[in-house]
């Protein structure tokens, strides 16, 4: 496959993502474009660009074309049929009758802005300048960091409702606080690695790319697959974990156990590396620290019990030495230590309170609560240690699991940390966020974090975020700890609109309808579809129809379940095909990659990053937006490190040449800062990783992960579980299909998998009287809606899987139908009660549902699902 050359045609580079079937990897595409009707007319994958070349690619059954992954596979010019679908938006829409009528009126772009910035003024002088929130959807944008600049110049303190807080960051967000980084959701997945344990994910459906490094490397690879479903990946593993939802802090907490008890870990690491030995008081469960033992002693350096000298020794962290700096720290042990008020305390090492936490999670007692066989817990937490390097490669699962979201991330990160499998080659590495990049020939390419605008947000606006006292990892309060150590040792801040600081989507909607904690009057929804993703659509759906809320308005591409109740529907410009593309994934990456765009905006369409300099002018603040377009805010991204656009172009991805950044250089806390002559060490606290972390501590949480019962099963509410017998588990991924897009007919995705399904076991299946092909019913105490019966053995018995975000385009978007928002919408059965939310993160649970199944009466089923 080479670059086709005509005359007729124009050949642009571009990145895959808009339109990309649910990637956001950055491959590089070759676009090429009618000269004459200046359209796209072939799509392909570029054979130069050095993401692509990462993955294996996959043949197309019907031509010698290569393609990088399955989606431009079976549909190579995917990104052609979703730009011109009919169904785009070209034009801004004015809601003239009530909200949900449909009724509409064509206004310009430019009017629009006039009109909802005069609206903004008014609210922001009636009820001051948090009374706004923005909801976003995942991944969809380059240019997040000009929400974030937007937000903090209006004044307002980041009430940014995500799918993020269900996705990855729950884990990104303790991990920060844990180690200052976040390391990738899987290993690396490379010639080196000997080990996967894939955790309630089929990466074939989810994540194509690494599904063909995966199977690259399959050799060398000893694969677990721990999910409740024979998934295409489970089939392809060495053993399969059917687990009981819900239950993977069990199973982390089990495997600690043997690691510890068996005294399968990295001790050199552990002892020198992570806070393990430091001390810990027993009366409060809180870290010693200095200023507890010496008069005038610092709270941020800590105390480890000196086997020299038997006595306390003192970890000073900005010099990452000890004192006296001989000290030889004790990995375990219980200690009797004088406060500098005379009083004496018990003390022990934190790898002490760690073994008083997981020492009851035995594999027998793991297994009555995991459902998977004792040896095979021993067998498979043996070879973290056996088989390194490898490691967890976790699926959002882990983040649905509501009051278990961020201590199932903790208890991962703690087994790598211990298993020397952290920041190794084939391991869990590269550390996302462990350093800033890409540094070219000396110079920083421009950060998200140094264009958000961080410098404009004052202390007391960011108290003011909804959710500050309750979700507190997901906060200011935590951010501004963690970014506190980062800047310290990098001189650069942490990307704030990064998805780590996000307001759980629960107290946004209750904010609208109850005014508390103060009245939430406006939303600005942008490539986000909530109606779809967040938990609880029937409140969704009532607090978007509140006349509580006197401003909405949508940017997409398409008229949405949640646009058709808008009073402003503006038509997106698409990323990467209409407006030119450049990303680290949010500073999450070292690398920065850049593609132009292959055609120009149709009909009155606009970026992201237009909509919210728009405002900025007519607000106020216009002068602090000073690029016109995209193209130039990333000519200013690249300028400080020498590089034109057009080269950035040609190159595709732009990484790191100078030493200390390379690319290659892993295990980054031990690079030595060219500064001081020392390892930089971890951007924490105390500079190490923090196994109990003293920022979690701080906020007022256990450091150390538990397992909780979900808030409903046939544990915890026996009796709920005799009328609801079935462990619902929602959101798997189904290719050729992301969240809630593609669902439109005439794309070719649609086509592939034109109906929701319901994986229910063939045994269970056959108690019910229902067959494959039958529309069900599933049902929870908070609703029911139809899917269709995928009949089989793949999944467990007591256990149903159900396909996440349905719509149907096809319906009227109008009420009573809204597309179709509550026939077969997963959400529709999920709980969104604060009380059941994850007391660090705000996550809710999308899995561990209990429902019941049954077959839907004929009358009950809607025409149009009986059609194609």
């Amino acid at each position: 496959m080479g670059i086709l050359m005509s005359e007729e045609l124009e050949v642009k580079r571009i990145i895959c993502n808009n339109g990309a079937g649910g990637c956001f990897a950055g491959c590089g595409l070759l676009a090429y474009i009618d000269k004459k009707t200046g359209k796209i007319v072939k799509v392909e994958g570029n054979p130069e660009h050095p993401i692509s070349k990462l993955w294996v690619v996959y043949p197309d059954p019907f031509s010698q074309e290569k393609f990088v992954c399955y989606d431009r596979a079976t549909i190579p010019d995917f990104p052609a049929r979703w730009l011109y679908h009919p169904d785009q938006l070209m034009y801004a829409l004015k809601r003239v009758g009530e909200r949900g009528e449909g009724k509409w009126q064509r206004i310009s772009y430019e009017q629009a802005l006039d009109e909802i910035a005069e609206k903004l003024k008014e609210l922001r002088d009636k009820y001051g300048p948090e009374c706004v929130a923005f909801i976003e959807g995942t991944m969809r944008s380059d240019t997040f960091w000009a929400r974030s600049r937007f937000a903090y110049l209006f004044g307002n303190p980041l009430n940014l409702g995500d799918p993020s807080t269900i996705c990855h960051h729950p884990g990104t967000a303790v991990e920060q606080c844990m180690a200052g980084a976040f390391s990738r959701e899987w290993p690396e997945m490379s010639s080196e690695t000997r080990y996967v344990v894939l955790v309630g994910t089929d990466i074939k459906e989810a994540f194509p790319p690494l599904w063909a490094a995966f199977t690259l490397n399959r050799e060398n690879i000893y694969a677990v697959c721990v999910d409740p479903r024979l998934t295409e990946t489970a089939r392809c593993c060495d053993m399969w974990l059917q687990i009981r939802p819900g239950t993977d802090c069990a199973l982390f907490l089990g495997w600690i156990h043997i690691l510890m008890k068996e005294g399968l870990f990295d001790k050199d690491f552990v002892l020198n590396w992570t806070n393990a030995p430091f001390l810990v008081r027993t009366d409060v469960r809180k870290l010693l620290r200095e200023s507890d033992i010496r008069q005038g002693g610092s709270r941020e350096n800590f105390v480890v019990w000196d086997t020299m000298r038997n006595a306390p020794a003192i970890w000073i962290s900005e010099e990452m030495i000890f004192q006296p700096q001989d000290a030889k720290p004790s990995l375990s042990g219980t200690f009797k230590v004088k406060l500098v008020d005379g009083k004496e305390v018990e003390c022990k090492t934190v790898w002490d309170m760690l073994w008083e936490r997981v020492s009851k999670y035995t594999p027998e007692y793991v297994e009555e609560i995991t459902w998977i066989p004792a040896e095979k817990i021993i067998e498979t937490a043996r070879m973290f240690w056996t088989r390194r390097p490898g490691g967890i490669g976790a699926g959002v699962s882990l983040y649905q699991a509501g009051k278990n979201a961020s201590d199932n991330h903790i208890a991962m990160v703690i087994i790598h940390l211990i298993t020397g499998n952290y920041g190794v080659k084939g391991g869990i590495w590269p550390l996302l966020r462990a350093r800033p990049g890409p540094v070219i020939n000396g110079k920083l390419v421009v950060r998200e974090s140094e264009l958000e605008g961080q410098e404009f947000i004052k202390p007391e606006t960011k108290l003011k975020q909804i959710g500050m006292d309750q979700y507190k990892v997901m906060s200011w309060a935590a951010f501004d700890l963690y970014n506190k150590y980062y800047q310290k040792v990098w001189g650069i801040p942490q990307n704030s609109g990064g998805h780590t600081l996000t307001v759980s989507m629960p107290l946004i909607w209750r904010a609208i309808l109850t005014g508390k904690p103060y009245p939430i009057k406006a939303l600005i929804i942008w490539s986000g579809n909530p109606i779809m993703w967040a938990p609880n659509t029937k409140l969704v759906i009532k607090a978007l129809k509140s006349s509580n809320l006197e401003l909405c308005v949508v940017q997409d591409y398409f008229m949405t379940p949640t646009a058709a109740l808008a009073d402003y529907v503006l038509p997106a410009a698409a990323k990467g095909l209409e407006v030119p593309y450049c990303c680290n994934w949010e500073d999450y990456q070292e690398a920065v990659v850049v593609g132009e765009n292959a055609v120009k905006p149709m009909g009155d369409r606009h970026s992201d990053y237009e909509l919210f300099r728009g405002l900025a002018i007519r607000l106020g603040f216009g002068e602090y937006f000073p690029w016109k377009n995209n193209k130039e805010a990333i000519e200013y991204r690249l300028s400080r490190a020498g590089i034109k656009f057009e080269d950035a172009i040609r190159m595709g991805l732009l990484t790191s040449n100078t030493p200390g950044y390379l690319p290659e250089e892993d295990k980054p806390w031990a690079l030595i800062d060219p500064k001081t002559g020392k390892p930089r060490g971890f951007t924490t606290p105390s500079r190490r990783a923090e196994i109990w972390s003293s920022i979690l501590e701080d906020l007022g949480y256990d450091p150390l992960p538990e397992h909780e019962e979900p808030f409903e099963s046939p544990v915890r509410t026996p009796e709920l579980a005799k009328e609801y017998p079935l462990i619902l588990t929602t959101g798997g991924r189904f290719r050729p299909m992301f969240h809630s897009e593609y669902r439109q007919w005439g794309m070719g995705f649609r086509e592939q998998n034109p109906w929701p399904r319901c994986d229910i076991h063939y045994e269970t299946a056959r108690k019910l009287g229902i067959v494959d092909g039958d529309w069900v019913w599933i049902e929870t105490r908070r609703g029911r809606i139809l899917q269709r019966a995928r009949v089989g053995p793949h999944i467990h018995p007591q256990v149903v899987n159900i396909g996440a975000s349905w719509w149907y385009p096809e319906l009227p978007t109008e009420e009573p139908w809204l597309g179709g928002a509550l026939i077969s919408n997963a959400n529709v059965l999920t709980e969104d009660d604060p009380s059941t939310l994850d007391e660090k993160t705000g996550a809710w649970y999308c899995r561990a549902l209990l429902c019941r199944v049954y077959k839907a009466k004929p009358e009950e089923i809607p025409k149009f699902l009986l059609g194609k």
